[in-house]
């Protein structure tokens, strides 16, 4: 296996010299193996816990795959043909979870071409719409994500199933969250709301709760999103929902390293990753994981950091979640920066901002600019931090509410 990572590195110099001057590929090429040279301790870990989440070996993907396309065979024969929908929605559900997202998207696609040549059974329709919705919106693609919760929700209005245009709603609320148009997610998430009676489906309640309890946190009203998060998690426990209780310790986690309480933090982050690694919930480790590293990072522990965001960075890319790897770059760079590597620092920060421009991740993109400009403030660049941080100033002053 090294053997190939290192023909690959290799492979990867030569295309670049194709590309560049020889001074510049030798410049660039030095930076690059600087870069790959970085190795992290041996003897970084402070606890056992922290050595058995950096050392955890990810599942392959095969041995689901020989499962359930078995499990699919056999219950397309057994089941009524309602239920075996049904059951192909949470298959491809768990699947999500797990990670497996082409897996997942392969098994919703084909269900609604099938369904759609038949045209029966609308509100599975309108369902698998929205589970493919999910699918897209985890690894931020926005656009694809928008049609399918447009084709669903037209599927709900017609036939007047107001939780499942909750759903829609909710789904809105999160797609321009993660966008950093915050306005806007909390008109959807309140619309969300809106279409739920009191006493109505608990999980759709304490989902809305969770999402708001984000952009709260973001806003700078903690004691909002303390709330949000603690009524979430009270509802996930009684319902004994493992999956979405882990997501919410991690945003917890978030929230308190926002209010710089990194032990309370960490603490919310090991929850998550505990459950998630139990249950097998790649997409929670790897956003804990960032958090976490995030902290190491300053608490200045950098081999730890590193370890952190190598082992996210593994996740991210087996899940094809860009925002994640967006995440980590910057978190490197953050790293790099307090080791005085400064253009190694800002290769790392320009493909965190790179990447949170494709995504028009807005919040991400202020904050990669904001840590751009505090690094060329250090390098004495002062004029081009200027442009960096009055981007992600003005960015800021739009979003924080007034105290």
């Amino acid at each position: 296996m090294e053997n190939n990572n290192t023909n690959i590195v290799n492979d990867i110099k030569s295309l670049v010299s194709n590309y560049m001057t020889e001074k510049e590929s030798g410049d660039f090429i030095n930076v690059l193996e600087e870069d790959i040279a970085l190795q992290t301790s041996e003897e970084l870990f402070p606890s056992e816990l922290e050595r058995e989440q950096v050392e955890y070996h990810l599942p392959r993907g095969t041995k689901y795959r020989l499962i359930i396309d078995r499990v699919i065979t056999e219950c397309e024969r057994l089941l009524p043909e309602e239920k075996y929908y049904r059951l192909i929605l949470d298959l491809s559900q768990l699947m999500l979870f797990a990670g497996e997202n082409s897996f997942a998207l392969e098994m919703v696609e084909y269900q609604l071409n099938k369904l759609n040549s038949k045209n029966n059974f609308p509100l599975i329709i309108a369902e698998t719409n929205l589970m493919i919705s999910r699918i897209y919106w985890a690894q931020a693609y926005w656009d694809d994500c928008n049609y399918y919760i447009s084709g669903a929700m037209k599927i709900f209005e017609s036939i007047g199933n107001k939780p499942g245009m909750s759903k829609c709603e909710n789904m809105l609320g999160t797609l321009y969250g993660e966008k950093g148009e915050f306005d806007i997610a909390i008109q959807h998430l309140e619309n969300a709301l809106a279409y739920l009676n009191e006493e109505d489906d608990l999980l759709s309640h304490a989902m809305i709760l969770t999402n708001l309890g984000i952009i709260n946190a973001v806003q700078g009203d903690y004691e909002k999103a303390v709330w949000n998060c603690k009524s979430s998690i009270e509802i996930f426990e009684k319902l004994k929902d493992a999956r979405r209780l882990s997501r919410v310790y991690h945003n917890t986690g978030m929230l308190y390293t926002r209010m710089e309480k990194y032990d309370a933090a960490l603490d919310e982050f090991n929850k998550c990753i505990t459950l998630s690694l139990e249950n097998n919930y790649l997409s929670n480790c790897a956003v804990a994981y960032i958090g976490k590293a995030f902290i190491y990072s300053k608490l200045k522990n950098f081999p730890l950091a590193d370890a952190y965001t190598n082992k996210a960075m593994e996740i991210a890319y087996k899940i094809n979640d860009t925002l994640s790897i967006a995440d980590i770059y910057k978190i490197k760079g953050m790293i790099q920066s307090d080791l005085e590597n400064f253009q190694l620092s800002e290769e790392l920060f320009e493909n965190s901002l790179r990447l949170n421009k494709d995504m028009e991740n807005k919040c991400n993109e202020a904050e990669t600019s904001a840590e751009i400009g505090r690094l060329l403030k250090k390098s004495e660049r002062p004029d081009e931090a200027d442009k960096y941080l009055a981007s992600a100033d003005n960015y800021f002053k739009n979003i924080l509410k007034e105290n």
